[in-house]
């Protein structure tokens, strides 16, 4: 019966990341540890990427953003799509004499992997007018220490589906962290919005897959999320196919009326751009 279970999840996988197009070739599998029972020795993995985190060495010089991300996009603590436009002003107002460089501390951040785009950790550096920025070429995964390495699978096998959990002492996949519900949107229930969100964000930072990300953002708007109509707004102006702005318009409407000031600023500054 184990053995089944791994291979139903590396099917899946495969036929996931095989049906999106891939930013830049990638090859082989990956598997990753994981533990079915929660305990001391056995951790929800966001859990124990906070604690990883925080164990990094200091380094005075560098001013470290630790966050998922995806070839396309970046995300703040709350799953919200960030603009490097944004994570510039935020870093702009913390940058001490004592930094020299920016270091991005996320999947995808600091290579190019899209045709006439730049990487997040250049856009990043273009926009705080030439500030180094450093980032990380591929899926990014983390150790007790803090230590980092990257790796470009095309297949993640792990036993299993659902959270995913990390055995004492193992390194966290980090994309996975936030992921792990991708695939899994036959089993969320009508009102559970936060975690169809989760599975938008891992359809981009995990499957690689933004149209499924549009897809889940959309359905969980509809359920009531305002971060998720939020996204699909920013992923379908973006995009600029035909219909897209008006259907962008909708749902920053749909964000406003769940309470969401960032939706409600991003519209007023369309329909004011758009009556100039």
């Amino acid at each position: 019966m184990k053995n089944t279970a791994l291979l139903m999840f590396l099917i899946f996988a495969s036929h996931e990341v095989a049906a999106c197009e891939s930013p830049q070739p990638l090859s082989g599998m990956v598997k990753v540890p994981v533990c079915l029972e929660d305990g001391p020795d056995c951790r929800p993995a966001s859990e124990v990427l906070h604690e990883y985190t925080e164990a990094q060495p200091d380094d005075p010089a560098g001013f470290s953003i630790a966050l998922q991300s995806s070839p396309w996009h970046l995300y703040g603590p709350d799953y919200r799509i960030i603009t490097v436009d944004e994570l510039a002003a935020i870093i702009r107002s913390q940058l001490e004499p004592k930094h020299k460089r920016i270091d991005l501390f996320g999947s995808w951040t600091g290579g190019t992997y899209t045709s006439g785009m730049l990487s997040h950790a250049s856009r990043l550096s273009q926009a705080l007018d030439g500030f180094p920025v450093t980032g990380k070429d591929g899926f990014l995964w983390m150790d007790k220490k803090g230590g980092m390495r990257t790796t470009k699978q095309a297949f993640t096998m792990r036993e299993g589906g659902g959270p995913y959990s990390v055995p004492a002492g193992e390194e966290v996949f980090v994309s996975l962290a936030a992921g792990w519900a991708a695939g899994l949107e036959d089993r969320i229930g009508p009102e559970d919005h936060e975690l169809m969100l989760l599975a938008g964000v891992g359809n981009d930072v995990f499957l690689l897959c933004p149209d499924g990300a549009l897809a889940d953002f959309e359905a969980a708007a509809k359920m009531g999320n305002a971060i998720a109509a939020y996204n699909a707004a920013l992923i379908l102006l973006e995009r600029n196919h035909e219909g897209d702005r008006d259907a962008a318009l909708k749902l920053l409407e749909r964000a406003t009326q769940l309470g969401d000031d960032k939706a409600s600023a991003r519209l007023k500054a369309m329909r004011q751009k758009a009556t100039r």
